[in-house]
């Protein structure tokens, strides 16, 4: 496939991307994305999801099947050895920093492999255009293997989630993170917000 024609394919999506309702752009990264594998880290990513529609969701996550919308993208880095994924989807929670802290608690707690709160970029998108442009920016090289397919969802409705925010779901919350831990991913993502917001440069999160 010629350059020309990724190019194009890349500008279809981009815009596709930012027809899209979200407001959350995140980075989740393995403490090692040079030996993770990437059918390991595939494994990982899909139960990490999986976890995080029944932390919102319940039940109603498998026998309605209700996820979280979501676009996720495949990144290997300058020397295509450092794996690591990229994600964007709107909040499920009314408070949208509680959300950030939430995916990345749960994160770090999943497996051995997953990176540690602060290597984690999850927050609040500050600006749409440059996320997307950021999130397909491998494109040019991995083509449509960048998309994450198996892990995107765009069919739940974006007003479900407002059915779902009642004690049950807070009391899931608080058994998949506990308030010390989400304390903790307030404060990285308090850092992390004030690095971004003095520099204005995505790729710190690749090197964070």
């Amino acid at each position: 496939m010629g350059f020309e024609q990724r190019k194009q394919e890349r500008r279809e999506l981009n815009t596709c991307l930012l027809s899209q309702d979200w407001n959350v752009f995140g980075t989740l990264k393995f403490l090692n994305g040079r030996t993770i594998g990437r059918e390991s880290a595939n494994k990982l990513l899909r139960s990490y999801w999986n976890k995080m529609d029944r932390v919102i969701y319940g039940k109603a996550a498998e026998r309605q099947n209700l996820r979280i919308p979501r676009w996720c993208f495949a990144h290997e880095g300058s020397d295509c050895e450092n794996f690591h994924v990229h994600f964007i989807l709107p909040s499920q929670l009314h408070d949208t920093e509680h959300m950030c802290c939430l995916l990345n608690a749960v994160w770090v707690q999943h497996h051995a492999q997953t990176a540690p709160l602060t290597k984690n970029w999850i927050m609040p998108a500050q600006d749409r255009a440059a996320v997307v442009s950021y999130v397909t920016h491998e494109y040019w090289r991995m083509g449509s293997d960048t998309i994450l397919d198996e892990l995107c969802w765009d069919q739940t409705s974006s007003d479900t989630f407002i059915q779902f925010t009642h004690e049950q779901q807070a009391q899931r919350i608080q058994r998949a993170a506990s308030p010390l831990w989400l304390k903790q991913a307030q404060q990285a993502l308090n850092t992390q917000q004030a690095r971004y917001e003095a520099r204005g440069d995505l790729q710190m999160m690749e090197r964070g």
